[in-house]
């Protein structure tokens, strides 16, 4: 019932008030004098000899692996210490404790061996005080590695407890909450400047698993209540050396390795919704290329998933849904020219190399009216199967009556093409205008413009309903489709009566965007700009990207891999930046910041908080035992099922800051993906 005596160490006091100071408790090691014959190649643990290599590697970590020697046999263990094999004995000796020749004392605090509860704690704590002034803080808790004349200084090495059994213990750093009237205190992890060599890596990485799935990374900003929300940065880091290449940003989404169905894990970026009724637009993604002064502007590449024997991915650009207001435009432009030179305007290429087919539109029922506002050029023959009228006016044309056909061997100019008007043919006639090319030739081409246009239009008229004037930004509703084929998958470019525009390849064919991929060599490359319009009743137009499914067991869905900008030049040249941004919330009036919208439900502040902080769910808390009442204690707040699901399916906030939410993916029956953000390697 009692515990074995306790050993207490404590300085004097100092009861002086005019700056009294207590006492200090100091334990040193031993002092060391041997400066010769001192072996520091290796150290002495347990009666055998390892390295300074081995040793360094077990204490920096190891992973342990049963079939990793011995055939499998189940009694052979040993551990993988970085890139060092080490056998259990020598990992043991290791941990047991080394000695080496001319080795300054060591101190050693250890917890007392329990045989068969916890084992005792080691506890740190630096002083109280009891100051009312402001500068009055606790102690400082301060660890610190051993100086070195001519060596490397000594590391400070965290690790947690092993377990022969069961799991390793967890190492937690935080910072404790604030009192009233301060805020928390911060966790700074960083590595010191180098003076000659690169400065010290940071790497932040979770255990391989053999049977279950690796850990996940979280990286995680604490929410606010009345200012903007915090930001979550990456920044590579820069250099200042000639002609060398600032650090690069790489994000990328686990690897499925498994033959058997193994799937690659999903990369999501997605900028924060904005919830407020009455103002606030959803977060931007800006996705652009590094700028330069002297080389070429860094590229932007998007492309979907190769596959070896399944379908590409999908490369999909759509513009936002609107409940009520007017669906986001997909926006493609190539890049200016400061010189106001026309001939170094970026282009817009649309299947430049590998698409065999381009289809503008979804389906012949749904048409896709196209407004080209240009010279339009057709490198191809073009073939109307009806009859043709040219004109410059009603009163003088050229006509062609149904019974007639029209071949012409070279140039026709004509200022205008329409099909047949009802007037022009008794009955009643289509006014459909067909170009197609001719039959048998060696190239069945259709060209439009291909040597003298300078402009090309396609389009339709300003008023197309009755009710136009009164509809924002509508014109004429002229669907437009561009097929191979008459199925519905053979549309490859279809814009709609409303203007909503499709774009599709056929089956294991990809859709390439590029800003002038093979131009350019004196030249800055062309940006490609993917912008949702913005709306002012309903929520700003959503921007997704994503790959394509399979049903396929063995197969994986495809990548969505977004990669900035490489730089090949090896005189200086830098890598594009990947950039991710939440939306900016500019309502700065009417902005509730007492309560959150959750799933319909108004949530205070304090309760959509202590949610967050974690709950206690008892069924019987409420309710005399009713069976079906289930509710939350969280902290001293008490909480509904239904808030409790509310807050944690989501909430928005008038004035509220988008938020990056990068997500792994969810498994039915697996493992879900992981969230992998790894600094690039060089």
């Amino acid at each position: 019932n009692h515990r074995g005596g306790f050993l207490t160490l404590t300085a004097g006091g100092n009861n002086n008030t005019a700056g009294g100071r207590g006492g200090v408790v100091k334990m040193s090691g031993g002092f060391a004098g041997g400066t010769t014959g001192c072996d520091l190649q290796v150290y002495e643990c347990a009666g055998l000899t390892i390295s300074v290599a081995m040793y360094e590697a077990v204490l920096h970590g190891c992973t342990s692996d049963c079939t990793y020697f011995g055939n499998g046999a189940p009694n052979v263990t040993t551990y993988l210490c970085g890139t060092t094999d080490v056998t259990e004995a020598q990992y043991l000796a290791v941990m047991g404790g080394c000695t080496q020749k001319c080795l300054g004392g060591a101190v050693e605090i250890t917890g007392g061996l329990s045989s068969g509860g916890v084992g005792g704690a080691v506890v740190l704590t630096g002083g109280d005080t009891n100051s009312t002034d402001p500068y009055g803080r606790g102690g400082n808790v301060e660890i610190r590695g051993g100086e070195a004349s001519t060596g490397s200084g000594g590391s400070v090495l965290v690790s947690s407890g092993r377990s022969g059994a069961l799991s390793s213990g967890d190492v937690v750093m935080q910072t404790t909450s604030s009192g009233v009237g301060g805020v928390s205190g911060a966790v700074v992890v960083e590595t010191g400047a180098a003076c000659a060599g690169d400065s010290g890596a940071i790497t932040v990485a979770t255990g391989s698993s053999m049977t279950g799935g690796g850990g996940d990374v979280n990286v995680l900003v604490g929410s606010g209540d009345t200012e903007n929300g915090g930001a979550v940065v990456m920044k590579a880091g820069e250099t200042r050396a000639d002609s060398k290449q600032g650090g690069g940003v790489f994000i990328t989404s686990g690897l499925g390795s498994s033959a058997q169905g193994g799937t690659g894990g999903e990369l999501v970026m997605m900028a924060g919704s904005a919830e407020g009724e009455s103002a606030g637009d959803g977060g931007r993604v800006e996705i652009r290329g590094g700028k330069a002064v002297g080389g070429n502007g860094g590229d932007v590449a998007v492309g979907a998933g190769n596959s070896y024997t399944g379908n590409g991915g999908a490369l999909i650009l759509q513009g936002g849904y609107s409940e009520f207001g007017t669906g986001g435009d997909v926006i493609m432009d190539a890049g200016d020219s400061g010189t106001g030179d026309s001939t170094k305007e970026g282009l817009i290429r649309i299947a430049p190399t590998s698409a065999s087919f381009v289809r503008i539109g979804r389906s012949g029922s749904k048409t896709v009216r196209t407004d080209v506002f240009g010279d339009l050029t057709v490198h191809g023959s073009f073939v109307s199967t009806s009859s043709m009228v040219y004109q410059d006016t009603y009163t003088e044309r050229v006509h062609i009556s149904t019974e007639q056909d029209q071949m012409i061997q070279e140039e026709m100019r004509v200022p205008k093409i329409t099909g047949l008007d009802t007037e022009d043919v008794a009955g009643a006639p289509t006014s459909t205008l067909t170009l197609d090319a001719g039959q048998g030739g060696t190239e069945q081409w259709l060209e439009i413009g291909p040597w003298e246009a300078t402009r090309i239009t396609i389009g339709g008229r300003n008023v197309g309903r009755d009710n136009a004037a009164s509809e924002v930004g509508y014109r004429n509703a002229t669907p437009i489709l561009i097929r191979q084929g008459y199925d519905e998958a053979d549309k490859r470019l279809q814009v709609n009566e409303s203007g909503a525009l499709l774009m599709q390849s056929s089956a294991t064919m990809p859709i390439l965007i590029h800003s002038n991929p093979t131009r350019g060599t004196n030249g800055t490359g062309g940006d490609i700009d993917l912008l949702v319009g913005s709306g002012d009743t309903g929520h700003g137009g959503n921007m997704t990207l994503t790959s394509g499914d399979t049903t396929d067991d063995n197969h994986r869905g495809g990548f969505l891999t977004l990669t900035a900008g490489g730089n090949n030049n090896t005189a200086g040249g830098r890598g594009g930046v990947v950039k991710m941004s939440g939306g900016f919330a500019g309502g700065t009036t009417g902005c509730d910041l007492q309560v959150y919208e959750c799933a319909g439900l108004t949530i205070s502040v304090a309760m959509y908080e202590a949610v967050l902080h974690g709950c206690t769910s008892d069924c019987t808390y409420f309710g005399n035992g009713a069976p079906n009442v289930t509710t939350y204690l969280c902290g001293t707040t008490d909480v509904t099922e239904a808030q409790y699901l509310a807050v944690m399916g989501g909430c928005t906030q008038k004035c509220l800051g988008g938020a990056v939410e990068i997500t792994g993916g969810l498994s039915s029956g697996g493992v879900g993906g992981a969230v992998v953000l790894t600094g690039g390697d060089t």
